[in-house]
C-alpha cells in the first residue's frame, strides 16, 4: 500500500475520532462545548444535539474510504465535501455576521482537515493502488 494511502487513512480516523468526540462532550453538556469554543450564548442548545447527532451518523460514512480508499473513491470525494462545505459556511457565516467570530474555530478545524484529505487523496489516486 502506499505511504499516501496510509496518511490518508490516519487523516480521515482523525476526522471521525473528532467528529464523535465532539458529539460525545455535545451530549454531556452542551453549554460547556459552546463556552470552550467561544461559539457565543445561544437561546437553545437543540441544534446543537441535533447538529451532533448528523456529524456522528455521517462519521459513519467515512469508514468505508479509510479502509479502502481505492474501492470507495465516491466516499473519499464526498468526506472532503462534507469537511469543506461546512467550512466554507462557517467563514461566509462569521463573515455575514449570522455566526458569533467563535465558529471561525469548527470552520478552521473541519477545513484544515478537509484540506489535508483533499491533497492525501490526490496524491494517492496518482500514485495508484500498487504503488
Amino acid at each position: 500500500m502506499n505511504k499516501y494511502a496510509i496518511w490518508f487513512r490516519w487523516v480521515v480516523w482523525f476526522g471521525i475520532i473528532g467528529n464523535w468526540a465532539f458529539s460525545v462532550a455535545v451530549f454531556i453538556n452542551a453549554n460547556k462545548v459552546l463556552s470552550f469554543l467561544h461559539l457565543g450564548p445561544v437561546e437553545s442548545t437543540i441544534w446543537l444535539f441535533n447538529y451532533s447527532v448528523l456529524l456522528a451518523l455521517l462519521s459513519c460514512f467515512y469508514i468505508p474510504a479509510a479502509h479502502n480508499p481505492f474501492r470507495y473513491r465516491v466516499n473519499c470525494w464526498l468526506l472532503i465535501a462534507c469537511r469543506l462545505i461546512p467550512a466554507t459556511t462557517f467563514f461566509v457565516g462569521v463573515a455575514l455576521s449570522y455566526m458569533p467570530h467563535g465558529f471561525l474555530r469548527l470552520g478552521i478545524g473541519d477545513g484544515t482537515v478537509g484540506v489535508i484529505e483533499l491533497i492525501l487523496l490526490i496524491l494517492l489516486l496518482r500514485r495508484g493502488e500498487n504503488a
